[in-house]
C-alpha cells in the first residue's frame, strides 16, 4: 500500500536530504535521489532500480513525452507526500512533484559490451557537475558509444549533474576511474575487436593539427582534459594524437562542454558521410 508522508521529521525525508547533500553518503549507500518528470521517467526507462517513489499530487502533472511508469515500482515502495514535505526536499524551483532514490549503476571499465568501431568520450578531472551534466547531453544527442570519466572531481549522481544532463546520466553508457585505469583499459588489446585499441585523440591548445584534420571515423576516443590544467602527463606515451579547436579571436580556449560538442559532431559528421560512401578515402 503507498504511505503518505506529511512529517519532514519522518526517517525517510532524513535520508533524503543526506543523499541530495552529501557525497559520501551517496558513496556508502550506491543510492542517489533525482528529481523531476523528465529524470525520473529516463531512470525508469533505462531499467535504474528505484529503491523508493515519491510524488506530490499536489504538485505533479503527467508529461506525455515523458510517462512516469508508476507499475514498474512496488507499491510498498511508493510513498505520496504532502506539498509542505515536497517542499523541504525540492532540489529546484518550480518542483514538478516527482523524485525517486535509485540505486547506482555498476561504472567500472569493463561492465558492458562496445559495438565495432566505438566512437568514445573521455573526460579527465572534472571539477563542474554543470560542464559533465552538459557533456553527457552532447554524447547521448550524437549517440556516442560510452562516456569515460577518469579522475573526476564531482560525482556522476551529484544533483547538479543529474539536473544539467537532464537526466541522460540514465541514457549514457559511462565509464568511471582513474586516469591510470583509464590509459590501461583503453591500451588492453584484449578489449578490442581484433586486438585493435582505439585510436586516442587529445585536445589541446599546443596541438599544430586542427581537429577537423583528424580522421575519426574508426574506432576512437576524443579526450579532454581539465578547463585550467588540460589533460595530465598520463596520457604521454600513449601514441595519441593532439588536436586543437582554431581560435580567431582574443581567447585561446572554449568552455569544456562547447569543446567537446565541436570535436564529437565533427567525428559524428565524418561517420556518416563515410557510412553514406560519400567520404570514402578522406584523409
Amino acid at each position: 500500500m503507498t504511505q503518505k508522508i506529511t512529517s519532514k521529521a519522518n526517517p525517510l525525508v532524513r535520508e533524503i536530504i543526506k543523499l541530495r547533500t552529501r557525497e559520501a553518503e551517496r558513496k556508502r549507500t550506491g543510492l542517489f535521489v533525482a528529481e523531476g518528470r523528465r529524470e525520473v521517467s529516463l531512470a525508469l526507462s533505462s531499467g535504474i532500480p528505484v529503491h523508493k517513489l515519491l510524488i506530490c499530487p499536489d504538485y505533479y502533472l503527467p508529461e506525455p513525452l515523458y510517462p512516469v511508469r508508476t507499475e514498474l515500482v512496488d507499491s510498498a515502495n511508493s510513498f505520496i507526500l504532502s506539498p509542505a514535505v515536497y517542499d523541504s526536499l525540492a532540489y529546484r524551483n518550480g518542483a514538478e512533484g516527482v523524485m525517486i532514490i535509485g540505486k547506482q549503476k555498476d561504472h567500472r571499465p569493463g561492465s558492458f559490451s562496445l559495438p565495432p568501431d566505438p566512437l568514445i568520450l573521455l573526460l579527465e578531472g572534472t571539477e563542474k557537475p554543470g560542464n559533465l551534466g552538459a557533456v553527457m547531453r552532447t554524447a547521448d544527442a550524437a549517440g556516442v558509444d560510452a562516456l569515460v570519466i577518469a579522475g573526476a572531481r564531482t560525482g556522476i549522481y551529484n544533483p547538479n549533474t543529474i539536473r544539467s544532463s537532464l537526466g541522460c546520466v540514465f541514457t549514457l553508457p559511462v565509464i568511471s576511474c582513474s586516469s591510470q585505469e583509464a590509459v590501461e583499459w583503453l591500451q588492453d588489446q584484449s578489449m578490442w575487436e581484433a586486438g585493435r585499441p582505439p585510436k586516442l585523440i587529445l585536445a589541446s591548445l599546443q596541438a599544430e593539427k586542427d581537429y577537423f584534420e583528424e580522421d575519426m571515423t574508426g574506432a576512437c576516443v576524443l579526450a579532454f582534459g581539465a578547463e585550467a590544467s588540460g589533460l595530465s602527463k598520463q596520457w604521454a606515451g600513449t601514441g595519441a594524437n593532439a588536436v586543437r579547436i582554431p581560435m580567431a579571436g582574443a581567447i585561446d580556449s572554449l568552455n569544456l562542454s562547447a569543446s567537446a560538442a565541436i570535436m564529437t559532431f565533427e567525428a559524428v559528421r565524418q561517420r556518416l558521410l563515410k557510412a553514406s560512401g560519400v567520404l570514402r578515402s578522406p584523409f
